[in-house]
């Protein structure tokens, strides 16, 4: 065996070991190998591994580690997260997801979304993964980034509720999400905010402070 035949599936080992610890359905690019290696050798162990079933192709350079379902004998679609995020640190861009998104991380709505739409800090982009989607959405560096994630998931699911969002119906559920840490955030991001918006924020975490 040459030393440039045990280099590259040195690397692939490395690749592999990456994916283990992300663990199954972890989305990733070449983007982020690169520390491991020259681009070149980064993408030929990636088509290696592709070539032998142990990662998945879902977009030019974008890949998944894919998870299996002994019951439907299948692997299973990607996580639309996973693969906005990928893409996101691929392109380095600052991404914060819209009102339906954020209303399924929370557990404010069961529906699955089978399109995902993202303000950006890039361009507009459109993704298709088999008969789903993700789109970005450009928006200005300012309104692309108010605060940290769990900050922008709850201001985006205030903003997709509308009144909603003060009804008997959610609010125990909103005010239950809240910790100091993020009552913190929030007040950071309120300049960023429309009035209405601002003004749902405050009526929620006052109620919060109240309990």
């Amino acid at each position: 065996m040459t030393g440039a035949t045990t280099s590259k599936l040195s690397l692939e080992r490395k690749i592999l070991n990456y994916l283990r610890r992300w663990g199954r359905g972890c989305v990733f690019s070449n983007s982020d190998f690169f520390s491991l290696s020259s681009d070149a050798n980064v993408a030929c162990a990636l088509h290696h591994l592709k070539k032998r079933g142990t990662i998945r192709p879902l977009w030019r350079g974008l890949y998944d580690y894919p998870k299996y379902s002994k019951l439907l004998r299948e692997h299973l679609a990607p996580d639309l997260r996973l693969v906005a995020a990928a893409l996101a640190r691929k392109y380095k861009w600052h991404i914060r997801p819209s009102g339906s998104a954020a209303l399924n991380h929370w557990g404010l709505s069961t529906q699955i979304p089978t399109r995902l739409l993202y303000f950006s800090s890039g361009p507009n982009r459109f993704y298709a993964i088999g008969n789903r989607s993700i789109e970005f959405k450009h928006v200005p560096s300012k309104q692309s980034h108010l605060g940290d994630a769990q900050c922008e998931l709850f201001i985006q699911a205030i903003k997709e509720l509308g009144d909603l969002s003060l009804s008997d119906t959610y609010l125990p559920k909103i005010r239950s999400i809240l910790t100091p840490e993020l009552i913190r955030s929030l007040n950071k991001a309120a300049p960023l905010l429309t009035e209405k918006l601002r003004s749902s924020i405050r009526t929620i975490t006052a109620s919060s402070a109240n309990e």
